[in-house]
């Protein structure tokens, strides 16, 4: 009897520091990909001083990054709450696996046609954090910056490179206040901007047809543009892309101006 007790009791420890040990190779991998790009970071000519915090998996860590006046020069990355609330991101140790192995552009990853929608990074304040005014577009040009390694910051982008959304495929590449701009994959049968609360934007744009061509249905009446063209889009315009054709459609997609 004592021995079977002592074989179940060696193999609970086996199993205890088992799953110790796979925990200590998650958290590794986490603050080894982190590390990369707030080291990355200090690199960047736009940088800011930030504090924030990255959820992976339902663990928080903190990440404290130098502005280039800081008399800092690391930047800090550990497991925890940031010690004064703020804003974070939401993701898995998948897509930051991804994102570092540029298979995945971070703003892609954001990207969602409404507040409700699932983004594999996302973005959340902490209870008692106040965003500024700017908040929106200055934490999204901090995404670019920080999530984008290297100089100059490359942004691949193709149809493997986008996420669906809007009732297309899209990729960003960089937003800012006033700007937002990204590439569009319209595949045969598909219809952009079908939604009622996609349709208008209060800010004006520009679509580039770079491949194929498109329906654009503005105001209800339907164009079709061909590559090697462009279409503007004033602010409260109701606009659609649609392809009715059998080849995909691409796009570059520009919108700009109060409130872009």
């Amino acid at each position: 009897m004592k021995t079977t007790n002592r074989i179940l009791l060696s193999i609970s420890l086996v199993f205890l520091f088992s799953g110790l040990d796979l925990t200590a190779q998650y958290d590794e991998q986490v603050k080894h990909i982190l590390q990369k790009f707030a080291q990355d970071y200090l690199k960047d000519p736009s940088r800011t001083e930030q504090v924030f915090g990255v959820e992976v998996d339902k663990e928080m860590w903190r990440i404290e990054t130098p502005g280039k006046e800081s008399a800092k020069k690391e930047p800090k990355v550990e497991k925890g709450n940031p010690k004064a609330p703020t804003f974070f991101y939401v993701t898995n140790l998948e897509t930051l696996k991804l994102i570092d192995q540029g298979k995945m552009n971070a703003m892609t990853a954001g990207v969602k046609a409404f507040s409700t929608d699932y983004a594999p990074l996302d973005i959340d304040v902490m209870e008692g954090y106040q965003p500024g005014e700017d908040f929106v577009p200055e934490v999204l040009a901090f995404t670019f910056h920080f999530w984008t390694r290297g100089i100059p910051e490359i942004v691949p982008y193709g149809p493997h490179y986008t996420r669906s959304t809007h009732g297309a495929q899209a990729a960003i590449f960089y937003y800012d206040k006033g700007l937002r701009t990204g590439y569009g994959y319209i595949h045969p049968g598909q219809h952009a901007n079908e939604h009622p609360k996609s349709k208008t934007n209060p800010f004006p744009s520009m679509i580039i047809v770079t491949k194929g061509k498109i329906l654009a249905r503005l105001d209800g009446i339907d164009h079709p543009i061909e590559e090697g063209n462009a279409f503007f889009i004033p602010a409260g315009m109701s606009h659609e892309v649609l392809n009715p054709y059998d080849e995909p459609g691409e796009i570059i997609l520009l919108m700009f101006g109060e409130g872009a």
